[in-house]
């Protein structure tokens, strides 16, 4: 099933004087393919309308005939779509919500998610640009999105990695001779899997990581440091960059 996590941003003019001046952000996740990034600027009457603006939208560009998904942590906008509102301008939305579903014969489907959720913070900063005026930086293309996963309790850490069409995953035994820590090893696996001139935007890197990544040297001397080094020279050569995004405290 495809997904939509939506978010709006209301301006009520109280510190700048431009009431009413809106925008709307969007994260579309399609099966096979990388999570594409939608926003506009419009002017609407309060938040929720701007909200509902985004659910219009992101029907607009969802693939016709396949059901949606539409995510959001606005109970205002959901009951909006599903009874109606008193407020006219919130109806008036509500109403295309649904005139547009019917248009592309989507079936539309809709959830609650937490703000605190990956997509929804994305869709939110999204919308906070728009309004703004100010440029979002589109994922880069190709890019993959990597997620290392290496809890405490798990005896060895899960590498992920999606880019268009592909999903691949690989597993980070606990080696007791290794001299790098478990996320930091991780790492280093993600980076492997990297196809040339592809761009890693990496996700859950421990603090740690990020440390020595960006310092090798802060390494103690040796194999440790060896290693990174081999990485960051592997990267270069074939043209690979890395981003990272929700870091972790665990080391």
């Amino acid at each position: 099933m495809n997904h939509a996590y939506v978010d709006g941003s209301f301006d009520d003019g109280a510190e700048t004087g431009q009431a009413g001046r809106s925008g709307f952000g969007i994260v579309l996740i399609t099966p096979g393919q990388l999570p594409q990034h939608l926003y506009g600027r419009m002017e609407a009457g309060d938040n929720n309308a701007a909200e509902l603006r985004a659910v219009t939208e992101a029907l607009r560009h969802a693939p016709t005939g396949e059901a949606l998904t539409v995510h959001t942590d606005n109970l205002s906008v959901l009951s909006a779509i599903r009874r109606g509102s008193r407020s006219i301008r919130q109806h008036e939305e509500a109403v295309r919500v649904r005139e547009e579903a019917e248009a592309r014969q989507i079936e539309l489907h809709l959830a609650r998610a937490s703000r605190e959720r990956r997509h929804m913070q994305t869709a939110h900063a999204l919308a906070n640009d728009a309004r703004l005026e100010r440029s979002s930086t589109a994922p880069p293309s190709p890019h993959a999105e990597v997620n290392l996963s290496h809890a405490p309790w798990r005896d060895s850490a899960v590498v992920t990695l999606r880019r268009s069409g592909e999903r691949v995953s690989a597993e980070v035994p606990r080696e007791p001779d290794d001299p790098l820590a478990r996320s930091v090893r991780a790492l280093l696996v993600a980076v492997q899997l990297a196809s040339p001139g592809e761009t890693l935007i990496v996700s859950h890197a421990s603090k740690l990581a990020v440390a020595l990544w960006q310092n090798p040297k802060r390494a103690l001397l040796g194999a440790a440091q060896e290693h990174l080094m081999a990485a960051r020279e592997h990267i270069k050569l074939h043209n690979i960059q890395l981003f990272f995004e929700r870091i972790d405290g665990e080391r």
